[in-house]
């Protein structure tokens, strides 16, 4: 991902921190999107359609996955 960062910063003439935070902010979006758990898909442009089944919901809260043995959180 280094890599990547840095060849953004030097073509767009922009600071290696400037350039992780364009790279990372769709990610971040995406896993906001996600917890809320109101949603069908979302689709990066280039990278494609994101979604979660729904029946995949009963086993996380909070975005943390649920034990089932004892009921604490892992």
């Amino acid at each position: 991902m280094d890599k990547i960062i840095k060849k953004v910063a030097k073509k767009y003439g922009i600071s290696e921190f400037k350039a992780e935070l364009i790279i990372t902010s769709q990610f971040t979006l995406l896993k906001k999107v996600i917890e809320e758990g109101d949603f069908k898909s979302t689709r990066l442009k280039h990278l494609g359609i994101f979604a979660v089944k729904k029946n995949r919901f009963k086993y996380y809260k909070d975005g943390r996955r649920k034990k089932e043995c004892d009921g604490e959180d892992v």
